[in-house]
């Protein structure tokens, strides 16, 4: 019996996205509630979040982009996990803010990332703007989603 192709790299970025922005978006979300940080200071630690993370993409996406598929060890074992890691969280610190400027999140990678348009789709509520703990709101049970293809 024949072992399946493996993945292209695109689409093995996209499993790795899906799994791991939710649980970035997660992490923060819990984070931004315990410091107890003002709207204007959530937005931006998230804004810096996100462009550490482009920053980390445009140092060393070539990692990710170019890997041949064989196993790594070492320092460039550790390359692309910091800089993959870096991308997943940069993507839900991004979502995360969309999400506290208005948006239902943001697009990456070809995948959407935030709070799904219906909510059937969504375990909790769009961010609402209202005055005092709105970073509370944000973050109360709220991290990025991929919103289903169809």
């Amino acid at each position: 019996m024949r072992q399946p192709e493996p993945l292209n790299a695109i689409d093995e970025l996209r499993l790795f996205l899906d799994f791991a922005v939710p649980l970035c978006g997660a992490d923060i979300a819990y984070k931004l509630r315990q410091w107890g940080h003002s709207r204007e200071q959530a937005k931006a630690w998230l804004r810096g979040e996100a462009e550490r993370a482009g920053g980390s993409l445009g140092e060393n996406g070539d990692a990710i982009q170019f890997s041949d598929g064989r196993p790594r060890s070492g320092r460039a074992q550790n390359r692309v996990a910091r800089t993959a890691s870096e991308l997943a969280r940069g993507v839900a610190a991004a979502a995360l803010l969309a999400q506290l400027e208005g948006k239902s999140g943001v697009e990456a990678f070809g995948g959407f990332y935030g709070v799904t348009a219906r909510p059937a789709e969504a375990d909790t509520p769009r961010v609402q703007d209202s005055g005092d703990d709105a970073v509370g709101v944000a973050a109360r049970g709220t991290c990025p989603v991929r919103k289903p293809t169809a």
